[in-house]
């Protein structure tokens, strides 16, 4: 198709109106210019039949005084140009000029019943080859009678030449300049969508397998293809990182799976090798156990994340006691630190309540502080404060255990993250708990920040939006 393009669009409509604009301004100034030519030949015959009139006026008679060719020669300076001819009341020709051919124009009827009501008439008359002459006839009044007739006439052949002239410049400049114009305007077109063509041609690259990390050249100029570029450019930033966390992920969740499967099908393979003792089966059923229940972790905390992903989770929000909450699971968290010799202590608890969902309020809980006991030296201790702070309420998890480097601290909530992967499967540690700590967080309007030092601990500090009393009333 001829127009299939947005240059070609814009070109044909830049030229379309642009040719709209020419024409009408063309058809104005022939119109107004033929108008004002006209008027000026008109106004200059009337001078002229007035300056014959005034003539017969002063002589008294029906010749004008002598001379007046002479007047017409040299001093309106019309020369053969203009002819004059002079009737009586009776429209008998009394006087001519000297220039006068009798057959260039008659005097007719509607001009002379004009005369006679005192009016005067202009009329168009053709020569040979079609040599136009404008003519004016004059009365001249005395009294109530009509004592005589001017008539002034004068070639219209330099208006019509005129009018031609202009005729053939503007039916050859309007196409013209409409050509020139559809030429600039499609290089200036091909110019302001270059920006376009390379985004269109960076999309074909990278959807057919191409560097995903190549991006557009941002003009200097930040117009609206600017701002088109500069998103795309966003876009494909976000698309790259949203690439390599899948690609990453993948990797991840395939590698936390096959280790439990090679070791169920190892376990298997070697208990099924000769025969064997009752309580040798019974340790590589229950070896086996803890693999299938570690993948079902696994699974579960995925299916949360895929879900929390597609905003298909439904959270049951009431008001929460933050302070009965932490003692709850601190109790629990107990037992778990007891095993490595860590002390669970609470710094500070205040009574402040939050508006969510207190399953998930506590398994993010649970996670922060499991976290802390995994990654923490056995003698350590894990702190847990609750305090209002204006309209949150703070909650901060300390330990003193290894601590996180600056490097790693952007990527903890990265799903399969783990700072010490060594000793991911000795703790038993999914690399999924933080993320799902962040997604509770997001979910109720919360933050979770972390602060870390490497071999001296770390801190996090998880923000919710404190309910007031008076909402707490409404609740109840």
């Amino acid at each position: 198709m001829l127009f299939t393009s947005i240059r070609s669009k814009l070109t044909a409509w830049y030229i379309f109106l642009l040719g709209v604009i020419l024409v009408l301004f063309s058809v104005l100034l022939f119109f107004f210019l033929s108008k004002r030519l006209y008027e000026s030949v008109d106004s200059s015959l009337t001078v002229s039949a007035r300056i014959v009139a005034r003539s017969t006026q002063i002589n008294n008679s029906r010749t004008p005084f002598p001379g007046l060719d002479l007047f017409f020669d040299q001093f309106m300076g019309f020369g053969t140009n203009k002819s004059y001819k002079i009737y009586d009341g009776s429209g008998n020709i009394g006087s001519l000029s000297r220039n006068f051919d009798g057959s260039q124009f008659p005097l007719t009827q509607r001009a002379y019943s004009a005369a006679l009501k005192g009016g005067t008439s202009y009329e168009t008359f053709f020569i040979s080859d079609n040599h136009p002459i404008r003519v004016v006839t004059m009365p001249v009044i005395k009294g109530i009678k009509l004592r005589n007739l001017v008539q002034v006439g004068t070639s219209l052949k330099v208006v019509v030449d005129t009018l031609n002239n202009l005729q053939i410049i503007l039916w050859t400049a309007v196409p013209a300049l409409l050509l020139l114009t559809a030429l600039i305007g499609r290089f200036i077109a091909s110019r302001a969508l270059k920006p376009v063509a390379n985004i269109t041609q960076t999309a074909k690259d990278i959807g057919g397998g191409a560097n995903i990390s190549q991006r557009i050249p941002v003009p200097e100029v930040k117009d609206e293809i600017g701002q088109l570029a500069l998103t795309f450019n966003s876009m494909m930033d976000r698309l790259e990182s949203s690439f390599i966390q899948m690609r990453q992920f993948s990797s991840d969740a395939s590698h936390e799976l096959r280790t439990p499967l090679t070791v169920l099908k190892g376990q298997g393979e070697l208990a099924l090798g000769k025969e064997r003792k009752p309580e040798e089966y019974q340790e590589v059923i229950s070896s086996n156990l803890e693999e299938v229940q570690y993948m079902s972790k696994v699974l579960e905390d995925l299916f949360l994340l895929s879900k929390s992903d597609e905003n298909q989770i439904t959270l049951d929000y009431e008001s929460v006691d933050l302070k009965l909450l932490v003692e709850e699971v601190c109790k629990h968290a107990e037992i778990i630190g007891s095993e490595k010799k860590i002390k669970i202590g609470i710094a500070y608890l205040e009574r402040v309540n939050v508006y969510g969902d207190p399953i998930r309020l506590r398994q993010m809980i649970w996670n922060v502080i499991v976290n802390g006991i995994k990654y923490t030296q056995p003698g350590g201790e894990v702190k847990i404060s609750v305090e209002a702070k204006r309209d949150t309420a703070l909650i901060t998890v300390q330990d003193n255990g290894i601590g996180i480097s600056k490097e790693d601290l952007p990527l903890v909530f990265n799903r399969f993250y783990r700072v010490d992967k060594a000793r991911s499967r000795q703790e038993g540690g999914t690399g999924l708990g933080l993320s799902i700590c962040k997604f509770i967080a997001d979910s109720h309007k919360g933050t979770i920040h972390i602060e870390s030092k490497l071999g001296e601990g770390t801190k996090f500090k998880i923000s919710l939006p404190r309910l007031e009393a008076s909402s707490q009333q409404k609740l109840k």
